[in-house]
């Protein structure tokens, strides 16, 4: 038993020797190339597996070179940064503390109307009341009933040729109204060409004014709004101011 242990034994010893031999002196041949052979790319820092994650950051895990080159083709991480919103800056009308008064220049705001073909035109204040005698009638809205607005301007409208003789250039009813609601309201009472119906849309000549009125807390959503005044301005100073007063009748007295 020992005798045929030890044969084994001798034989594999030397299957494994004669295999080493051949193996060492036969050269060991290359596969012949091809040209449809594609020799792999070796990066000089190779890139370890990483699981995708939304907290990966290659700023952290990768060498600088790598990092430049990602750098260049997307940015830097993280969220890209929002584009610039260009600031509108709101226009340069005084805002008073107080009500306009007698003898100042009334606020150079801009108006606005629809004229007959629907045409949008503006208008600055300064322009309106140019070498010529104006009557402004504010209204905090149009038709609005309990805030008397329609008897209010109806008066105005009724003896706009009477104040004309008195050398009236312009006579203007202004409101914190789009375009389209004052158009639609001189419609109704049908003012014609004898008064102008002006936009002052964003508030800002109620503003300026000084008669600005927030009536926001009521359920018809007026929000912001003008009191209600007429005034005569002689090429844009103000010669007489009656605020939450007064009526055509005295407007006629003062011309």
């Amino acid at each position: 038993m020992a005798s045929s242990v030890n044969n084994i034994a001798a034989t594999f010893a030397t299957v494994a020797i004669s295999s080493s031999s051949s193996s060492s002196s036969t050269p060991a041949t290359t596969p012949p190339s091809t040209p449809s052979s594609i020799n792999p790319i070796t990066f000089s820092h190779p890139i370890s597996p990483q699981p995708i994650s939304a907290s990966w950051n290659p700023q952290t895990t990768l060498h600088r070179s790598q990092r430049s080159s990602l750098l260049s083709l997307y940015g830097p991480p993280g969220p890209k940064p929002f584009p610039q919103i260009s600031t509108v800056h709101p226009s340069p009308i005084i805002r008073r503390s107080k009500t306009i008064s007698v003898g100042e220049r009334l606020p150079n705001a801009t108006l606005a109307y629809l004229d007959r073909n629907d045409n949008l035109v503006t208008m600055n204040v300064s322009d309106l009341t140019r070498q010529k005698k104006v009557v402004l009638v504010a209204v905090p809205g149009a038709f609005v009933p309990v805030t008397g607005s329609k008897r209010f301007v109806t008066g105005f409208l009724q003896k706009a040729e009477e104040m004309k003789m008195k050398g009236v250039g312009v006579v203007a009813c202004v409101s914190v109204n789009d375009v389209h609601v004052m158009k639609a309201w001189g419609e109704r009472l049908g003012v014609g060409e004898r008064m102008m119906m002006l936009s002052d849309g964003s508030g800002d000549f109620a503003r300026a004014m000084g008669v600005l009125v927030d009536l926001g807390g009521t359920s018809e959503g007026f929000g912001i709004r003008s009191k209600r005044y007429s005034l005569v301005a002689v090429n844009g100073v103000v010669k007489s101011f009656l605020l939450e007063r007064g009526d055509v009748d005295d407007i006629l007295n003062l011309l």
